[in-house]
């Protein structure tokens, strides 16, 4: 049996793309997994994945530092694979190469130098040295890596030189396969992810009071702000506006809960601003809302707006326009059920059909394959 060690210092241990997509394939395939995380408040103990837990530096620019420390458990797992998933482990994953002379696999999932481009923690005057410093530490790296697994073509432009796979961050089917659409709440509203302002809140917000001007309307935020300033700003704004009892936030929850909410809302909204990365990226928003039969209003990028005309659903708007967001909203509130229904069905479909997680976890699996040959 193949042992895989699987690493992240950034991601929660049952981080979907990590967890209950890619170990849970790997293992139902027959691979031994061991998942090296961040230690969870509860630990699973029935899918046959071991973890080893450990401690999150509180400061991000102290995760460089940390992630030293899990290279002596990582070589005790004895693993055959070494999966990494995050950019400050490019080191650890070198490191691993030389002294195991193991399979090293580096998880792209996102355009990093321009990730570090939008980081609210660097001053504007570091930003550029950092983003150098770390496509040369990336390309130096690069030289031991086995492979590179990513997401969009665009961000797969980087590494077309070097032994590399697509895999997209698709939905599971089993998880949205019983799903039903046909209980939607018509005046339910969802935001599914991080509240950051870079993702479009504060545009959001006010479209979404363009639109309680005009009809009834609800908005759930289902995810957590990751900076309490900036929480502070959103309340007090929804509070200036007197918009407490349209606006509600549900907070971090779980990968399993998420379905609960899709089955509910009636619209999706991904507002994302026009920052670097996410004129790169395709946040894994769109195909939940597909799968929930919730209808998407995402920002204007032309990979967002290629998935959306190929599902047959939702509507592209200008994310720093909120009278353009307030429009499609009103729009869509409007319309008649029998095109609603129409839309969430086509959307749904091609959720089924192409749009989910099992093509992704065969490519993931022949990857894993060609490393053997």
């Amino acid at each position: 049996m193949t042992k895989v060690c699987v690493l992240t210092t950034v991601h929660h241990a049952y981080d979907g793309r990590i967890y209950h997509k890619q170990c849970k394939t790997l293992q139902k395939a027959g691979y031994e997994v061991t998942l090296i995380a961040p230690k969870p408040e509860k630990i699973i103990e029935h899918d046959n994945i071991q973890l080893i837990p450990i401690d999150k530096p509180k400061k991000e620019w102290k995760r460089f530092l940390h992630t030293f420390s899990i290279i002596k458990k990582a070589i005790k797992t004895n693993a055959d694979v070494y999966h990494f998933h995050d950019p400050e482990l490019l080191p650890v994953g070198v490191l691993l190469r030389l002294i195991t002379r193991k399979i090293v696999i580096f998880d792209v999932h996102e355009h990093y130098p321009n990730a570090i481009m939008s980081k609210k923690y660097l001053k504007k005057w570091v930003k550029i040295p950092v983003r150098i410093a770390y496509e040369i530490i990336e390309k130096i790296s690069l030289q031991f890596i086995s492979g590179v697994i990513y997401t969009t073509d665009e961000v797969g432009e980087r590494y077309k030189k070097y032994k590399s796979c697509k895999i997209e961050n698709y939905p599971l089917l089993e998880m949205f396969e019983q799903l039903s659409i046909n209980q939607k709440d018509p005046k339910l509203i969802l935001y599914l992810g991080g509240i950051t302002p870079i993702r479009g809140i504060r545009e959001l917000i006010e479209a979404f009071k363009i639109v309680s001007e005009k009809m009834d309307a609800k908005l759930l935020f289902v995810g957590g702000f990751e900076a309490e300033s900036f929480e502070k700003e959103i309340k007090d704004k929804i509070r200036q506006y007197g918009l407490e009892n349209h606006i509600q936030f549900a907070g971090k929850v779980s990968y399993e809960q998420i379905q609960t909410y899709l089955e509910k809302a009636s619209i999706g909204i991904i507002p994302y601003l026009p920052v670097p990365n996410h004129l790169v990226c395709l946040p894994n928003k769109i195909f939940e809302y597909l799968a929930g039969g919730v209808i998407p209003i995402a920002s204007n990028f032309p990979h967002y707006d290629r998935v959306l005309k190929k599902a047959g659903s939702g509507r592209a708007v200008d994310p720093e326009n909120p009278k353009e967001i307030a429009d499609a909203i009103l729009f869509f509130l409007q319309c008649g059920q029998d095109q609603l229904n129409q839309m969430r069905e086509r959307g749904r479909n091609e959720f089924l059909k192409s749009f989910n997680w099992k093509s992704e976890g065969n490519k993931l699996l022949d990857f894993y394959q060609s490393f053997q040959k």
